[in-house]
């Protein structure tokens, strides 16, 4: 009877120390949501945070600016408008970003552009 208790916490232990390893594991996945609507286009990432040097970079290159992120802890919330007009919100912290563009202040070639940086993250983030 002791060996059988002892046998059923050790089962016990393993579902409970298996069930840690993939609740923490979990929280380094990626996740990519967008939202399409016929007036706004939405962009949501979630990833390991360790990712977000090379999203911050990315971002730079393609909104062509070298000031936009000052450092890998940065928090980043505030409306962005491009030298050709592009207008967007961004929201961004290690680990998590957010773009919205309201296709009814933007052209069709600006609303491109987000849709064309936005799916670039997703092979940055793979």
């Amino acid at each position: 009877m002791k060996g059988f208790m002892n046998n059923k916490l050790m089962i016990v232990f393993s579902l409970f120390v298996l069930i840690a390893f993939s609740s923490c594991h979990y929280r380094h996945n990626t996740n990519i949501s967008i939202h399409e609507q016929r007036d706004s286009y939405e962009f949501y990432a979630s990833y390991n945070e360790n990712k977000t040097p090379k999203v911050q970079r990315y971002l730079d290159e393609r909104l062509g600016s070298s000031e936009f992120y000052k450092s890998e802890l940065d928090n980043y919330d505030r409306t962005e408008v491009m030298n050709d007009d592009t207008k967007f919100y961004i929201q961004s912290e290690p680990g998590r970003l957010k773009i919205k563009l309201d296709k009814r202040e933007n052209t069709e070639a600006s609303y491109k552009r987000v849709k064309h940086i936005c799916d670039g993250l997703k092979d940055v983030l793979k």
